[in-house]
């Protein structure tokens, strides 16, 4: 769930509020980067007298010698230091750069939390989950009022499958921000992988109530509808979920599901026209629409970053399997879900689902 703002300014460099783009409706952790935030623009009248003024003073001032080529660059570096740790393609660069900021005495606190906390959300994307909650540790000791700290450390710790420490802290986000979205979608997302549906829905449910744009809590909260029996609600959460965000694949594809199984004529034809078939999980579009074998889009699910491959591994046996219950071949899908339910990283929805699809198979998961 990530806006980043840029700007020159070490001292502005504070944590932002959790802002995801739909098309990451997995909801592994927020993510959310400590942003530059960037002054209000002047107005017309201000930058009319500020460039009066530059010229002026450039008048009177005296020709300056140019820097010798071996001066130090402490100004670039510094320059360099907050992007690298507030951009997220590049985890090393990331660390790298906030490792800087962090080792600088001369930063404030607010810039050696946000440092501390997005090293964190790098270290976390890499799978270094020890190192990553002790960043958390560490944001947490200089923020304690900052709910996000909390709210991504017990991803962490979910991740590494810690279940109870995770809950702790989502707990200790919501307690700082009642209304913190993502720490009740998170808090939803530990009780459906424990079976607690009721719990589960009701936590989506406040999510939302929180945030009404929250297209991945109704994604999340029509899964665990579809499951407990409840398709039209399923359906309704769905419906409200592409008209939020048409461009979220796993919308499209979970509403295409609970259409089917509704016995209704599939719309996947119209709905996945907005979706962005550059990127993952393109390979699974790819399948439900016939282009691609199954094998083909385990294949696809490959990647260089450990983690991501688990996870789109996961998602491509998960919606294979669907895939070919849909097509009646069951034997097949359940091997599918069996591998999912097996395979999937704990915080996935599909580790919950490929399990509720073998006890709805008979299978013991």
């Amino acid at each position: 769930m990530r806006l980043v703002v840029a700007s020159c300014s070490l001292i502005a460099l504070l944590l932002a509020a959790g802002v995801a783009d739909a098309q990451q409706p997995r909801m592994r952790r927020p993510d959310d980067v400590g942003p530059v935030v960037t002054a209000a623009k002047p107005t017309a009248a201000k930058r009319r007298h500020h460039a009066a003024r530059r010229t002026l003073a450039a008048r009177k001032a005296p020709a300056v010698a140019p820097a010798p080529s071996d001066a130090p660059a402490v100004a670039t570096a510094s320059r360099r230091d907050i992007p690298d740790c507030i951009q997220v393609a590049d985890q090393e660069r990331q660390i790298a750069g906030c490792t800087r900021l962090i080792d600088d005495a001369k930063q404030s606190v607010k810039v050696r939390t946000a440092a501390y906390y997005n090293r964190g959300n790098a270290r976390a994307t890499k799978g270094d989950y020890d190192e990553a909650i002790a960043d958390y540790d560490e944001a947490i000791k200089l923020a304690p009022k900052d709910a996000r700290g909390y709210n991504n450390r017990g991803t962490v710790y979910r991740d590494k499958g810690d279940a109870d420490r995770a809950m702790a802290d989502f707990g200790a986000a919501i307690k700082i921000n009642r209304r913190y979205s993502d720490a009740h979608y998170n808090l939803g997302a530990a009780y459906a992988a424990k079976g607690e549906a009721a719990k589960a829905i009701a936590a989506y449910s406040v999510a939302i109530a929180a945030d009404r744009r929250n297209a991945n809590a109704h994604v999340a909260r029509a899964i665990a509808l579809l499951y407990a029996g409840a398709l039209p609600k399923a359906q309704a959460d769905l419906r409200m979920a592409l008209r939020l965000a048409p461009a979220n694949a796993y919308a499209v594809l979970w509403n295409d599901i609970a259409q089917r199984r509704a016995k209704k004529p599939s719309a996947f034809a119209v709905t996945a026209r907005r979706l962005d078939m550059t990127a993952w999980p393109a390979p699974v579009i790819k399948l439900w629409r016939g282009e691609l074998g199954a094998d083909a889009v385990i294949a696809a699910a490959d990647n260089a970053n450990a983690a991501t491959k688990q996870a789109q591994v996961c998602e491509a046996n998960f919606y294979s399997g669907e895939f070919a219950l849909l097509k009646g071949t069951k034997d097949e899908a359940t091997k599918l879900f069996e591998t999912a339910a097996k395979d999937c990283p704990q915080p996935l929805l599909e580790r919950t689902a490929a399990s509720a699809e073998l006890k709805a198979l008979g299978m013991t998961p």
